[in-house]
């Protein structure tokens, strides 16, 4: 979001997904799939771009 100089209001409207959604994200919570090919769209980058497999121990 900093790189695009986007506020978080304007990333939920563009990716429509509600506050609930964003809240999610910003606490590093799951979020559906759905959301994160939103946010691709947006920013123009691969789902890898956005997140990360962590396996567990």
């Amino acid at each position: 979001m900093k790189q695009n100089k986007l506020k978080k209001k304007e990333l939920a409207s563009a990716a429509e997904i509600c506050t609930y959604t964003m809240t999610k994200l910003n606490k590093d919570q799951p979020v559906s799939m759905e959301v994160m090919l939103r946010l691709c769209k947006i920013f123009h980058c691969d789902i890898g771009d956005l997140m990360e497999v962590i396996e567990d121990e």
